[in-house]
């Protein structure tokens, strides 16, 4: 029985090394993958690939150009949300008064801006709350003015 012990192992050795010869083509084409995988992610320049939302950032550019209007601290952030269409979320809030209340003014001065500055066909501008509150290029507002809503 001694010697069929070490015979055993010596099978057993066998068939795994066997096992282990078979898996070294497997490797190769594994080790060939990440060098594809690279040249593909290196042939895209990063402005070409699409942003995941789709709404391009345009906070920072905003409030550096707005630096000195009273009411920039007020723009949590501005985005745009296709081509041509701005939305910006505000800490703005109306007490929905009459028209034309200093809300309505921040709100309003806030919409013109974007309009000198981004250019829109479009713009929201949204109170604290995400509600409407200034409108620009909208159908129901007069054609060329921020309005409030």
């Amino acid at each position: 029985m001694k010697k069929t012990i070490p015979a055993l192992a010596t099978a057993i050795a066998a068939l795994l090394l066997t096992g282990c010869s078979s898996s070294v083509p497997q490797t190769a084409p594994t080790t060939a993958m990440p060098a594809q995988t690279a040249a593909s992610q290196t042939a895209a320049a990063p402005e070409s690939i699409p942003s995941a939302t789709n709404e391009p950032d345009k906070t920072a550019d905003f409030r550096t150009a707005n630096a000195n209007a009273p009411w920039v601290g007020q723009v949590k952030s501005v985005t745009e949300t296709e081509s041509g269409r701005i939305r910006i979320e505000t800490s703005v809030v109306d007490p929905r008064g009459a028209n034309g209340s200093d809300a309505a003014k921040t709100a309003i001065a806030i919409c013109e801006s974007a309009v000198a500055l981004l250019e829109p066909s479009y713009v929201s501008v949204l109170e604290d709350d995400g509600t409407n509150f200034v409108l620009f290029g909208h159908p129901s507002v007069p054609k060329g003015a921020c309005t409030e809503v």
